[in-house]
């Protein structure tokens, strides 16, 4: 075979097992954000912070307790793999399990134990606050549950995506937040609705705050209670996407089944290739911790600095919620596209480093950013033009939350390059690098979380983040550049043409909202505007793309322009 079909192969591999895990991750994330309307309708904006603060600790405890070993199992498979030791990617597989389902258990018994001391650093510069800590702690160990079968479950998905198969994760996930959605909305639903009178609802709902709203959370005990299941519902999707990764596991034996190494192949001790997982899996920690930690770094400070500003618990505790609970969780829909590229880049030039193809590296490199710039780019900006009827059409009783999304959806972008130039340096054997990048981000977070939300108001939280992503893309994209020679001159070329189609979609979609939204604001003038402005975009960014041969470089030949003859 010659090498240009064998790079077209390649490639064909690459797109199709991105467009998979994009296809999985984009459902998950559309289905955990269209959720969210129904059940804010139910709880309440407040009803949502309880659950958005919760789950953050929960993250932070998923991600230190998988500690990135199942994407750098990813990595490490398709490395040993590449050079035909099946043997040593099985044996680092079994044992990568055992210490999953060690730390799973020691991160649950962490958060449940402290679920009470984490609770009263969300408030503590407030008087009125002990029904807010008492409803925390029960959310928090509500959601805890789960971290027992988290991370082995993470573990087999890095597992298949190491042999280059991306259905099961793709599937598992999509599985896994259908399952969860289901019995959240059900659980809520039984709560509020059907069981809010009985003999065992009744007395519970009383020891947590009663069925009257409390003025200074307007939070009742009923509404924790609906909350508490939401949560518990991270645990039963896990339960689901479990039974997918084994129906999958019965199905992929010969995966699994190949356990030989070539006979000249050197014994490698356990101890050298747990040292080895390790030096992947540390960097991948940091990645994967960035997210909550700076929702972390809200969650401490961003509440707190609101309370010394004179705002309310039920005020500052909103904006929290309006900010990571809503406005977050839009924009990482796009992004969600990203870290698909992410997750399927690892393998490709990992496989292609190790064979010492350098040139080929390079342009891997230079294809994943450009189909994720061509994604994430008109998504942004999209966001910007749509925030207010967007927001509206999610969630119409709380529609003054629609600034939170405006000035927070510029993040996309950020996070989006962020996924990729953190996985392409892993890809490289630049891994620790990612950890000093990581870290200067979260301290610019850090350093100006407080004074932008002096100055800003809630949303001055999201600046910071979004400041603190520049400065850890600055640092990454230098390191790719010293590491590859890495030639930037196209990328910023079809770059700035992409801005610049994205320039035009805004001005039709800012423009359609002219006649969508000519009247008082209502939830179906916001549904009409958002659908129609979708279309616009759509419709121009494609075209555009489209016509520019953007599209057809990128995306392969079905989307290529082709002139009449």
């Amino acid at each position: 075979m010659s090498s240009s079909v064998k790079q077209d192969s390649g490639r064909e591999s690459f797109v199709r097992g991105t467009l998979l895990l994009s296809a999985g991750n984009l459902i998950s994330r559309m289905l955990g954000l269209l959720y969210t309307f129904p059940f804010q309708a139910m709880v309440g904006i407040a009803g949502v912070t309880l659950y958005q603060a919760a789950y953050t600790y929960y993250a932070l405890m998923i991600a230190i307790s998988t500690a990135g070993i199942p994407v750098a199992v990813s990595k490490f498979i398709a490395k040993y793999n590449a050079l035909g030791e099946y043997g040593t990617s099985q044996r680092l597989f079994r044992q990568g399990m055992k210490l999953m389902l060690a730390t799973g258990v020691v991160a649950f018994l962490i958060l449940f134990f402290a679920a009470p001391w984490l609770s009263e650093l969300m408030v503590r510069n407030s008087d009125n606050n002990q029904q807010y800590v008492d409803s925390l702690t029960l959310v928090t160990r509500s959601v805890s549950f789960a971290l027992l079968l988290i991370p082995a479950m993470s573990m087999v998905r890095g597992y298949f995506q190491g042999h280059q198969d991306m259905a099961p994760t793709a599937i598992s996930q999509v599985i896994e937040q259908i399952v969860r959605i289901l019995f959240l909305l059900s659980g809520t639903m039984l709560v509020l609705f059907v069981l809010a009178d009985s003999e065992l609802i009744r007395p519970l709902a009383d020891t947590l705050g009663g069925t009257g709203a409390v003025e200074t959370t307007e939070l009742n005990g009923l509404k924790v209670l609906a909350v508490t299941i939401a949560t518990f519902s991270a645990f039963i999707g896990a339960i689901g996407s479990i039974v997918v990764l084994a129906i999958y596991w019965r199905k992929r034996k010969l995966i699994h089944t190949n356990t030989e190494n070539p006979e000249e192949t050197p014994v490698r001790s356990m101890k050298s290739l747990l040292l080895e997982l390790l030096s992947y899996s540390i960097p991948i920690v940091m990645v994967g911790l960035s997210t909550p930690l700076y929702q972390f770094v809200d969650q401490l400070t961003m509440v707190n600095t609101l309370l010394n500003s004179g705002k309310t618990v039920s005020e500052a505790t909103s904006a929290f919620g309006f900010l990571t609970g809503n406005a977050h969780k839009i924009v990482l829909i796009p992004v969600s596209i990203a870290a698909s590229v992410s997750m399927a880049t690892i393998p490709l030039v990992t496989r292609s480093f190790t064979h010492g193809d350098m040139t080929k590296v390079r342009n891997q490199v230079n294809h994943i950013f450009q189909v994720s710039f061509f994604v994430t780019i008109p998504a942004v900006i999209g966001l910007v033009a749509l925030a207010e009827p967007l927001f509206g059409t999610l969630f119409p009783r709380d529609r003054e939350g629609w600034v939170y999304l405006l000035h927070y959806a510029p993040s996309a972008f950020f996070l989006a390059y962020y996924s990729v130039a953190a996985a392409i340096l892993q890809g490289i054997n630049r891994q620790y690098f990612t950890i000093f990048a990581t870290a200067m981000g979260l301290l610019a977070k850090v350093v100006l979380n407080v004074p932008f939300v002096y100055l800003l108001g809630g949303i001055g939280a999201g600046y910071a983040t979004i400041a603190g992503y520049i400065v850890a893309i600055v640092l990454m994209v230098w390191k790719i550049q010293r590491a590859l020679q890495f030639p930037y001159k196209q990328l910023l070329r079809r770059t700035m043409l992409m801005f610049a189609m994205g320039a035009v979609m805004f001005i039709v979609v800012y423009g359609s909202l002219f006649v969508t939204l000519n009247q008082e604001p209502s939830w179906g003038n916001d549904i009409l505007a958002t659908f129609v402005g979708f279309g616009l975009g759509l419709i121009v960014y494609g075209y555009l793309g489209w016509r520019s041969h953007l599209a057809g470089k990128l995306l392969g030949k079905r989307f290529e322009y082709r002139r009449k003859a």
